[in-house]
């Protein structure tokens, strides 16, 4: 039975209302003309905050057990390579080693790039570990190999994998409209080759896990984005030894950092638990920085050859792009989201490959191939400003259009107010002195949108007045605890100090999701709030009867339990929980009901705008401030929100001028795989952020929320590639911008 509900959707200055239909068992949307407690609050601290400064937080490479093993891995030092494991006798008598195991089955395979897992040895301490790891005897066959991935497109390269270097063989095409006919109405077109690099996610805990056996039941302490996988996937991997899903239990309480790298269990977590069956000893596997950085995936490269044509006023007529991406040995990656959605352009052609290298697996990374693709639109767009000597603001704002729920237009203008882009802007190069001071500008989108049956949430009064709010997903630093506490103390009309929020364990029998994809919140947050709803629907009832009226008559807010029709009746939440007596109230929420509202679910949008100054004796780059406006549909926890955007354009600030995985073509190995020589900005490098939280009231769950971990790690490096042109008047077309491209590209400018 369905129940008819208005809302006011939009954002501010472009608000509407709109009907509704949803199940009689869930909670209306949240929307722009509801009265906000908690939601959206400043003010509302990290229910984890303690734990993580106080070190009481404990990650999983702080498990340790009673009687534990501790394991290190063994890889192939070689880029390309058959290998066969020979004697591991040595290794075995080595002080306190009790197991060394293989990962390929009878100890041979074809290592494919340098880091490729060989062995397992698991002994009493760690160097232990370490020193009998190198005494396991392997026989390797060194094979011809490539790193460069313009070398690998030559027919006569050596083959990376059996289907070749280039896949597919073929480009694969995205197309909109007649891009030839754009080109003919162009009457102006630019060209340019644009390349970004290699960047590995350098989490700061490493890949690993600590696994122990109780009797047929086994617990891992798993660092990772998707507990529910990896309970999976231990159980697929040992399944020869009668193990189901139901006897593995999954915990990650704490985890250092992931950004789309840790889903599933690894072959290391696999081998890890087999390990700890054999020997009947918990064992402890974490990689060491360099297995971590060469092994578990990486951001990959791109070169990417764009052709724009636009009216003499700016307007966009044909975008044309042909893309290689550079995934490693396998996986892959696409640019072209950026293309064919950041800027209006109705004839589009995006024409895409992966080349493959004799280097280690691409894995997602924080907008997978988004800021890639920003790059290159946003640098082709800058060369078009130059070429029609019009603002760069001007003409983006020319290409962008909005909606009730696409709110672009509007966070470019408020961007550019806060930015002060009006008195900074000035024409390229134009700025006399040895430092250089220039600006740019970029937008974001990524479909942000949750999983309408991929979460179950139980919600339990207690008579004290306490609740606990359960789910079966994980947190990856990003606040989730805060953010399912401030959805149920909203909707419950409590304060967060009653709130519980339980995580990070399969033992609790929820589903959860994994995190990924900026979709945590769009998933778990409307269902907390369905379990939040019914359980105090129950409770309301018994109050019902006490005041003899209907549940729906009842109300609470700010702790105070009340009557809409009867002014005089009125309780503290404490009291009213008081009467469950020695009972609780328990209510599960399984998903939710998305609205079918028309034009809804459109994804989160934003603006970046970055200042840089330049030294064009030395080349030296600083990026000194950032503007980020971005909306997340409704903001649910304001503080850890605007932490999140920080973060993300820290990481950008690093992709736009700092990390670079650098390889020694002539070993096949990575030579920075380590946190000294892989440069990532600490506080000295890192600009001025200023954050602007946009509220878009877009229907497409009941609390408005959207992730927000992908939309701001997208545009920075395009804004920043776009400073520096603006800074010296030349574009610099491949990342990271290091002083070494700015006197070169100074070179050339002066001819």
């Amino acid at each position: 039975m369905a129940k008819q509900h208005t809302t006011v959707v939009g954002y501010e200055g472009n608000t509407q209302s709109i009907e509704y239909a949803i199940p009689e068992n869930e909670t209306g949307l949240w929307g722009a003309n509801f009265d906000y407690s908690i939601v959206g609050k400043k003010n509302i601290p990290r229910l984890d905050a303690v734990e993580k400064v106080t070190g009481k937080a404990k990650y999983s490479y702080d498990i340790n057990r009673p009687n534990m093993l501790h394991a290190v891995v063994l890889t192939c030092p070689y880029a390309h390579a058959h290998f066969e494991v020979t004697d591991t006798s040595e290794a075995e008598k080595m002080p306190g080693v009790k197991s060394i195991e293989v990962f390929d089955e009878g100890g041979k395979g074809t290592a494919r790039f340098a880091g490729w897992l060989i062995a397992m040895a698991a002994a009493e301490t760690i160097q232990q570990a370490r020193d009998a790891a190198r005494k396991i005897k392997v026989n390797y066959k060194v094979l011809p190999f490539v790193i460069d991935p313009d070398e690998a497109m030559d027919d006569a390269s050596p083959r990376v994998n059996r289907g070749g270097n280039v896949n597919p063989p073929e480009a694969r095409a995205r197309d909109r409209g007649d891009v030839d006919q754009g080109f003919q109405e162009a009457e102006v077109i630019v060209e340019g080759v644009y390349t970004t690099q290699v960047q590995t996610h350098s989490c700061l805990e490493t890949h690993g896990c600590v696994a122990e056996w109780n009797g047929d039941e086994v617990t891992v302490w798993h660092s990772t984005q998707g507990i529910w996988s990896v309970a999976g996937g231990i159980a697929s991997g040992l399944k020869d030894l009668g193990l189901q899903q139901n006897n593995v239990r999954v915990i990650t309480q704490y985890m250092g950092g992931g950004f789309g790298s840790k889903f599933g269990p690894e072959p290391f977590g696999v081998l890890c638990a087999l390990v700890a069956k054999k020997v009947g000893r918990p064992v402890k596997m974490m990689l060491d920085r360099y297995t971590d950085t060469v092994y578990a995936g990486n951001k990959p490269g791109s070169k990417m050859y764009v052709k724009l044509g636009a009216k003499k006023d700016g307007k966009l007529t044909a975008i044309h792009v042909k893309a290689y991406n550079y995934p490693g040995h396998s996986g892959g990656s696409s640019v072209a989201i950026p293309f064919m959605e950041h800027y209006d352009c109705e004839n589009i052609r995006i024409e895409e490959q992966n080349v493959m290298t004799n280097a280690g697996a691409s894995r997602a990374f924080r907008a997978p191939g988004r800021p890639q693709g920003s790059f290159g639109i946003e640098m082709a767009l800058e060369e078009l400003a130059m070429k029609l000597e019009m603002d760069s603001y001007e003409l983006k704002a020319k290409n962008v259009s909005g909606t009730t729920y696409k709110a672009v237009p509007y966070e470019l203008k408020l961007g550019a107010e806060k930015f002060g882009w009006k008195e900074k802007s000035k024409k390229h190069g134009s700025e006399n002195g040895k430092i250089k001071h220039g600006v740019g500008c970029a937008v974001t989108f990524w479909h942000s949108t949750g999983q309408d049956k991929g979460a179950s949430v139980r919600c339990t009064l207690y008579p004290d007045g306490s609740v606990e709010v359960a789910n079966g997903c994980q947190d990856l630093g990003t606040g989730q605890r805060t953010m399912m506490a401030i959805v149920a103390a909203e909707e419950l009309g409590i304060d967060v100090g009653f709130i519980k929020v339980s995580i990070g364990d399969t033992q609790l029998g929820l589903n959860g999701p994994a995190s990924g994809g900026s979709t945590t919140t769009p998933t778990t947050s409307p269902v907390v709030r369905n379990a939040c709803y019914q359980a105090k629907l129950k409770l309301y009832e018994k109050i019902a009867t006490k005041w003899k009226t209907e549940a729906s008559d009842i109300d609470c807010k700010n702790g105070t339990v009340f009557s809409k029709s009867h002014s005089d009746k009125k309780m503290s939440w404490k009291d009213a929980a008081a009467m469950l007596r020695n009972s609780a109230i328990t209510a599960t929420a399984d998903g939710f009901t998305k609205p079918d509202v028309p034009g809804s679910n459109t994804g989160a949008y934003g603006a970046q705008f970055a200042e840089v100054e330049v030294d064009t004796e030395t080349g030296k780059v600083r990026c000194t401030r950032i503007v980020a406006v971005q909306d997340c549909g409704k903001t649910i926890a304001k503080k850890q929100a605007e932490s999140q955007i920080c973060g993300a354009v820290i990481q950008g600030v690093a992709c736009a001028l700092y990390e670079d995985r650098i390889m020694d073509n002539m070993a096949g190995r990575q030579i920075n795989p380590n946190m000294e020589e892989y440069k990532i900005p600490g506080i000295k490098e890192t600009p001025d952020i200023e954050t602007v939280i946009v509220d878009v009231y877009d229907p497409v769950v009941n609390t408005g929320g959207k992730g927000l971990g992908e939309p701001p790690a997208i545009p920075t490096g395009g804004a920043i590639g776009c400073a520096v042109a603006n800074a010296i008047g030349v574009p610099i077309r491949d990342l990271p911008i290091t002083p070494d491209k700015v006197l070169a590209a100074l070179q050339r400018k002066e001819g």
